[in-house]
């Protein structure tokens, strides 16, 4: 390889780069590098074509022979055209189906071609493209609209109002149609969702039969069906689960139940009424463990009052709840942090064998928490003296040099204004340096007692665990 080949090379790309910048923005100068390495013509031309592009061969021949000529071939310019006339066919279908989605009229194609991106791309005009998906968009829109309506409760009647107020932009009766048709299913499906969310038994569905039919509404029981059966099943569950925690059982439902004619479903009902009062036992358990005693026999013995049931798991769920927060709850850790913070723990409720040891904790936390106020204070005082240390060292090297300054002027004056100044200086340096003396003893003090405060402290803590 030459010295000046890769100089050259770099040339190039940068020349590639800088002429992808000035081609179309629509695309990133990477992905034309890309589409170059790749050589897939239809695809450049696709892309042009979608994008609203004029035919662009040229350039982009030119382009792509800077990045990698051996895949420009003869029949590249006819690739490239193929793969544009599918991409502009692209552009405006895209652009007639939006226009028919949004209720604007076949004829809007006369604005779109004046539009600013049209004219800046000077993209050719394709209006069948455009009038095929403007189709496809207008059967869209009216099928939205049917739908909005069969979902509404509106009788099929409502398509000749809509018929009238759409003729503007084009009325589609099928599209409409099956809207409707979808939208009237949902509709009664929903009815029937609401009824079973209700608890409200199936049969009600003869009298919204009679009410749709003397409003022309076209009825669909099939659907109310769909929606009634799939949310009786949930309605029973959410009743098993209230019911638990609420002084009712399956035998006051199947009464309930044959009163209103409301089919039961007792499995499921049964299922979730007993997963809630193992929830609740769990929970009972959770609670008194942390810190109360078992009280597992007044609780069964009070269910009644408190309006749940005593079951065959209960004792199990609530003893195994209780035993695993009273663990949690008798530690030695947890003993010392309440003595820390002065709290009283109910170590009553502790195993016999533990008590001993949990009394020290608490005991400790106590004498740590005084430790480490003390030691705090003391830390604080050491902060302070520190402070006042060097700044009394600070104003003594200052009146030391002022002192020697003085003493080595061979010129100063000996009156008497200067010897005051002098026996000034002098009683101010003894009264710093016995500050000085006294500080170190007090700051040596302080950190002494900050050892053996901080020594103590850990000791205590090792102290737990023997």
């Amino acid at each position: 390889m030459h010295l000046t080949s890769y100089p050259a090379k770099h040339l190039i790309l940068t020349v590639a780069l800088a002429a992808g910048f000035l081609l179309s923005g629509c695309q990133s100068t990477v992905n034309r590098v890309n589409d170059c390495k790749l050589g897939d013509w239809i695809s450049i031309g696709s892309k042009d074509g979608a994008e609203g592009l004029d035919k662009r061969f040229d350039d982009r021949r030119r382009f792509c022979s800077l990045i990698d000529g051996d895949k420009i071939k003869a029949e590249s310019a006819s690739n490239y055209e193929q793969g544009w006339a599918q991409g502009n066919q692209i552009f405006w279908s895209h652009l007639g189906r939006e226009d028919g989605r949004n209720a604007r009229a076949i004829n809007y194609f006369d604005t779109q071609v004046k539009s600013d991106a049209v004219a800046r791309n000077g993209t050719p005009l394709n209006r069948p493209a455009y009038e095929q998906g403007w189709q496809q968009g207008n059967a869209d829109y009216w099928y939205q609209t049917g739908l909005q309506d069969g979902k509404a409760g509106r009788n099929a009647s409502e398509e000749a109002s809509r018929a009238r107020s759409g003729a503007a932009i084009g009325f589609q009766a099928p599209s409409y149609q099956r809207g409707w048709a979808d939208g009237n299913y949902a509709y009664w499906q929903q009815m029937g969702y609401q009824d079973a969310h209700d608890g409200i038994p199936d049969s009600e569905l003869a009298s919204r039969v009679r009410a749709a039919s003397a409003s022309g509404l076209q009825v669909r029981e099939d659907a109310y069906h769909v929606g009634w059966n799939r949310e009786i099943v949930e309605y029973w569950k959410n009743l098993g689960w209230n019911d638990a925690v609420s002084g009712r059982d399956i035998h006051t439902r199947r009464d309930d139940a044959k009163k209103r004619g409301l089919k039961l479903f007792e499995v499921e009902y049964q299922q979730k009424w007993e997963e809630r009062l193992l929830q609740y036992w769990t929970d009972a358990g959770n609670s008194d463990g942390y810190g109360h005693p078992n009280q597992l026999e007044q609780r069964m013995a009070n269910a009644r009052r408190d309006n749940v049931f005593v079951i065959a798991q209960t004792r199990d769920v609530y003893e195994q709840a209780w035993l695993s927060q009273n663990a949690r709850y008798c530690t030695v850790e947890n003993a010392f942090n309440w003595g820390r913070e002065n709290k009283s723990m109910a170590i009553e409720v502790c195993h016999i064998s533990l008590q001993g040891n949990l009394r020290r904790a608490i005991l400790g936390g106590q004498d740590y928490e005084d430790l480490s106020r003390k030691y705090n204070q003391t830390h604080a005082d050491l902060l302070a003296h520190d402070d006042r240390h060097t700044d009394a060292e600070r104003k003594l090297r200052r009146l030391e040099q002022d002192i020697k300054r003085d003493q080595d002027d061979k010129n100063r004056p000996k009156t008497e204004d200067n010897a005051n100044i002098d026996r000034k200086r002098e009683r101010e340096r003894r009264e710093l340096q016995e500050f000085l003396n006294a500080s170190r003893r007090r700051i040596d003090d302080l950190r002494a007692w900050e050892f053996r405060y901080e020594q103590q402290m850990r000791q205590i803590k090792r102290d737990l665990y023997l």
